[in-house]
C-alpha cells in the first residue's frame, strides 16, 4: 500500500513515497523550484546513466522471495495519483545535489526524518531498526561526499605534517637545529636506537669538524639531548 508524505520547500509541494520497498520521491516537483534545470537533462549525463545502471545491478541482485524489486525510475503521465517522474532515494539524492547543496541537505533532512519516524517530528520512542537505517543512509551519503572527504582528508594530512614539524623542531639555537628522533620524524625515517646513537655520534663528529655549534635540548624520554643543524643531520642521515 502507497503511503505518500508531502514536504514544503520553498512554496512547493514535494512528494515522498516510503513504502511496499520503494522508497521514493518525485523528482518533477524537486525540478521545478529551480529555472533551467530540468529531470530529462540529468537524466542524460553519462555519471547518471552509469549510477542508474549500478543501482538497478544492486536492486536486481538483491532481489529475494519472488517479489518485485525495488524501482529506481518511475513515470507516472496519468491517472488520479501524483504525475511526473519518480527518483529512488539514491538517485533522487544525487538529482538534488545536481539542482543546489542547500536543496540536497533539505532532500537528506526529509528522509532522515521520514526513516526514523515516518513523519517530520522526532517522537520520544523512535520505532525499531530506526537507528540501523539511519546508519546505512549515513553510510551512503558519506560515499555520496566522496570528494568533500577526500579535501577534508587532505587538509589533516597537511595540518598533521605541520604538527609533525613543530613538535620535532628544536629552537635551542635557531629553528634550524633539530634532535636526532625530531630530524627522522620530519623526515619519516625509522629511528631505532642502535641508530640514532650511531647517527648522533657521527653528527657531533661532523659539527666538530665543520666548526658548527651543537645545541642542547630537554626530551622527556631521554633527559638532556643533542641538536644539530639541520645541514649536519642530512648529511649524517641521508647520504
Amino acid at each position: 500500500m502507497s503511503q505518500l508524505k508531502q514536504f514544503n520547500y520553498e512554496g512547493s509541494e514535494i512528494t515522498f513515497e516510503f513504502s511496499d520497498g520503494n522508497k521514493m520521491i518525485n523528482a518533477t516537483e524537486m525540478a521545478r523550484q529551480f529555472k533551467g534545470k530540468f529531470v530529462a537533462d540529468f537524466l542524460r549525463l553519462k555519471a547518471t546513466k552509469a549510477y542508474i545502471t549500478l543501482l538497478e545491478r544492486r536492486y536486481g541482485d538483491s532481489h529475494i522471495g519472488g517479489k518485485k524489486p525495488r524501482e529506481v525510475l518511475r513515470v507516472v503521465k496519468g491517472g488520479s495519483g501524483h504525475q511526473g517522474t519518480w527518483m529512488d532515494e539514491k538517485l533522487a539524492l544525487k538529482f538534488a545535489a545536481w539542482l543546489s547543496a542547500e536543496f540536497e541537505l533539505w532532500v537528506f533532512d526529509r528522509i532522515y526524518e521520514l526513516l526514523l519516524t515516518g513523519k517530520t517530528e522526532i517522537p520520544q520512542h523512535r520505532p525499531t531498526g530506526g537507528v540501523i537505517k539511519s546508519i546505512r543512509l549515513i553510510a551512503d551519503q558519506l560515499e555520496h561526499h566522496g570528494q568533500e572527504i577526500e579535501t577534508i582528508k587532505e587538509n589533516l594530512e597537511s595540518v598533521k605534517a605541520y604538527v609533525s614539524d613543530l613538535e620535532a623542531k628544536i629552537t635551542s639555537i635557531d629553528e634550524q637545529y633539530y634532535s636526532i628522533s625530531g630530524y627522522c620524524a620530519l623526515e619519516n625515517i625509522p629511528c631505532p636506537l642502535d641508530k640514532a646513537k650511531a647517527w648522533g655520534y657521527q653528527a657531533t663528529k661532523a659539527s666538530h669538524a665543520q666548526g658548527m655549534p651543537i645545541g642542547k635540548a630537554y626530551d622527556a624520554k631521554y633527559g638532556s639531548i643533542n641538536t644539530y643543524h639541520k645541514t649536519i643531520l642530512k648529511a649524517v642521515i641521508l647520504p
